[in-house]
């Protein structure tokens, strides 16, 4: 049997790869700031969360969706990829 993630445990694995963090995705709070806290993600982190995003759930992130607030936390990314998500089901 294949095992199923859900959108937040996929985000988190996205932003362990993409900040080289030495943890579990499973270990990362969940509104853990990625950016001015403990975890040191700078621009080219956020820019390889982005490219890991698109990757892992087959998105388009516009230029216009770089808000900083985006990277607020694996929280405010989860709810953004499930927006994305369900736009494109509704499309």
């Amino acid at each position: 049997m294949e095992l199923v993630l859900d959108t937040e445990e996929r985000v988190r694995q996205v932003v362990v790869t993409a900040l080289r963090l030495a943890m579990e995705p499973y270990d990362l709070p969940r509104e853990e700031p990625l950016f001015g806290g403990g975890l040191s993600g700078d621009s080219l982190g956020a820019l390889e969360i982005v490219f890991g995003l698109e990757r892992e759930f087959g998105l388009d992130v516009g230029d216009d969706e770089l808000r900083p607030e985006l990277f607020d936390s694996v929280a405010s990314l989860t709810v953004y990829v499930d927006a994305k998500l369900a736009a494109r089901a509704g499309a």
